[in-house]
């Protein structure tokens, strides 16, 4: 089976009891399932422990939230050096609260496997669907269609290359959290690879806590984020766009409009407008002053 070439990382922090059926879901098709707890409360640990009696899972406890850049890298290095995956090719990063179909690493992979530049392939990913607000058709993917290249996809549910990895290095552990997706894309692109969508496999994610609201006859979509993530975003965002400033023009500006949309979604429909604001303010000038790592 294609699976069994792929081995999956999940980080958890403070996770619900979901979590136990995500994990499972991924791990039923899989070589192995990492995860790694970047320091959960004592409730959320107690679902945790009733998956470390599986099999094929093993869990990494950290005392603390190391971020999860570092939770990611440490997932990573802990598959390089298994002996027992040494035949992995793929290594598949997942959120908590992401759930994936039996079939799942199966399709991504029979699409690789008839695509005709595998070489210049670094990442898969599958097409996401808000869970908030998913339909049933949406779950059954498009069919017969060719891998779709991106400039970046988001971590969960994706598929890198072993070998990638070891070429252009792991995440960025300064980011702690948001836009390790984004820059992990643009530094692979920027090596040579594609990052590419197969559009007839989805996963269902939950990104932040989508909202659907009306504006002049058009359904917009607010994530309701809380104001310490739109520090990150905001800060790693601007870290990005100098790093890549020079190679990815392109990217950057339809990013920038994208966030200037959302800046209007934030002030129209969030809550915590200011502690927002003020939050984005910061991780602008902890960007333009270099700081990274947590806030």
């Amino acid at each position: 089976m294609l699976g069994d070439t792929v081995a999956s990382i999940m980080v958890t922090y403070n996770p619900d009891s979901d979590v136990v059926e995500n994990a499972k879901s991924i791990v039923q098709s899989c070589a192995k399932l990492i995860i790694i707890d970047n320091g959960s409360n004592p409730g959320s640990k107690v679902y945790l422990q009733e998956l470390e009696k599986e099999q094929k899972m093993t869990i990494i406890w950290n005392k603390e939230n190391v971020g999860l850049g570092r939770a990611l890298n440490q997932g990573i290095q802990f598959i390089l050096n298994a002996e027992e995956l040494r035949h992995v090719k793929w290594i598949a990063t997942f959120d908590q609260d992401s759930t994936v179909q039996a079939d799942y690493f199966e399709k991504m992979l029979q699409s690789y496997e008839s695509f005709s530049e595998k070489e210049a392939v670094a990442i898969l990913a599958p097409s996401w669907i808000e869970q908030k607000l998913e339909t049933d058709s949406a779950l059954h993917g498009k069919q017969n269609l060719q891998l779709q290249e991106q400039r970046t996809v988001i971590t969960s549910g994706s598929l890198m290359k072993k070998e990638a990895f070891q070429k252009i290095g792991f995440f960025e552990e300064g980011y702690f959290i948001d836009f390790l997706d984004h820059e992990l894309c643009l530094r692979a692109r920027s090596h040579g690879y594609k990052i590419f969508i197969v559009p007839q496999v989805t996963m269902l994610h939950n990104l932040g806590n989508t909202q659907e609201h009306a504006l002049l006859g058009s359904r917009i979509k607010a994530t309701n984020h809380n104001y310490i993530r739109r520090y990150y975003i905001t800060r790693n965002r601007l870290y990005t766009y100098k790093k890549y400033f020079r190679t990815e023009k392109e990217w950057i500006k339809e990013d920038f409009i994208a966030t200037a949309k959302e800046f209007i979604i934030i002030l129209l429909f969030e809550q915590n407008r200011l502690k927002k604001l003020g939050s984005m303010t910061r991780g602008v000038w902890d960007a333009l002053r270099g700081k990274k790592g947590a806030l």
